[in-house]
């Protein structure tokens, strides 16, 4: 098996499955945030990928959301077993948020930066999760970071705005994998400075049903095309 080095993964169908299956959205999230631990272990203690990236909450999510969701999503860390430090401290993984901090409730903001204090690791191994993020969001945040430091904004150069950006020093994704299939054939602009070479894969199933039997499809299907993974030769 040929791992790629960084995966991304945006989950996306639980309203719909939800639907199908006569359950409610918050079951829903509730599930998929099992799946979402799941994966991350099977990453981190079966396979040599270093980092794995999941897409919580873009900045659309965010805003577009019905406020009972929301809230319900800004609340959910307190209804699960929190299972995940242990997975991230066992097996030397760094924790790392991404995203803009405005337009999350502060208590959430809090729980996120006690994760990524407690789960700093000596390692190349990283999970990053993506809470209220946007590619668009995070070029702007990046130049006004560089406006800040009196940079000359007529000279800014791509890797000042890199070097700026929240990933300055993660390597690009190799793998994205998004769920729902036909009803959701893109990207959606996630990370879209990172993927610009990243392989696509598309499963027809819905969260919260992807789990560990088809993450392993989707990492089967990346060691089949690999070989032909010949840029710039």
């Amino acid at each position: 098996m040929t791992y790629p080095k960084h995966v991304a993964v945006i989950p996306d169908g639980n309203r719909t499955r939800a639907k199908e299956n006569n359950k409610s959205v918050e079951e829903a999230y509730l599930i998929s945030y099992e799946r979402g631990v799941e994966l991350l272990e099977y990453t981190f203690t079966q396979t040599d990928i270093q980092i794995f990236t999941l897409r919580g909450l873009s900045t659309e999510n965010t805003y577009k959301r019905p406020p009972e969701e929301f809230d319900f999503l800004m609340n959910m860390h307190k209804m699960v077993d929190d299972g995940l430090e242990k997975i991230l401290l066992d097996n030397n993984v760094n924790f790392k948020r991404i995203g803009n901090p405005n337009g999350i409730t502060k208590e959430f903001q809090d729980y996120l930066n006690e994760k990524t204090k407690k789960c700093q690791c000596d390692s190349d191994k990283h999970f990053i999760f993506a809470v209220n993020y946007g590619w668009r969001d995070e070029i702007v945040r990046a130049v006004q970071s560089l406006a800040k430091e009196q940079k000359d904004c007529t000279n800014i150069t791509e890797q000042d705005i890199t070097n700026a950006s929240e990933l300055a020093d993660i390597p690009p994704i190799e793998l994205v994998i998004r769920t729902k299939g036909d009803q959701a054939h893109r990207t959606s602009g996630f990370m879209s400075r990172r993927i610009g070479y990243a392989e696509l894969y598309f499963t027809q199933t819905k969260c919260p049903g992807f789990d560990t039997t088809e993450y392993k499809k989707a990492l089967e299907w990346f060691t089949q095309v690999e070989s032909n993974r010949n840029f710039w030769k």
